[in-house]
């Protein structure tokens, strides 16, 4: 999956409940800094989907690169410790579209 399409997903999810914590933010300049996006083009994506001009969450065509994103997506939105009921929705439904099992889903959502 390209760089971009990814940092959106992660973005998507880490903005699904509106607001971004530090540990939030810096997981996603982590992410940002390991698919080799620069600071700048990671912050014109968090702004576009701050906006609201991306809202596509993009599947990635290999099941390994889904269940990575998948796991990547829970990191993100388990990173303020806390799941709100827009956070635990996203969870099952990226879950759904990447085509993870529902154990593991479910595991996602109980950890």
């Amino acid at each position: 999956m390209e760089a971009e399409l990814y940092f959106q997903n992660l973005a998507l999810a880490a903005l699904v409940d509106g607001e971004l914590d530090d540990r939030e933010t810096a997981l996603l300049e982590k992410h940002a800094e390991n698919l080799r996006l620069s600071s700048e083009k990671a912050q014109e994506i968090l702004n576009r989907v701050a906006a609201g001009e991306l809202t596509e969450f993009y599947k990635p065509q290999s099941r390994e690169a889904r269940e990575r994103a998948f796991k990547a997506v829970v990191r993100i939105l388990r990173a303020d410790k806390k799941l709100t009921g827009k956070e635990q929705k996203m969870i099952k439904l990226i879950g759904v579209r990447m085509e993870i099992d529902d154990a593991r889903i479910d595991e996602a959502l109980r950890h």
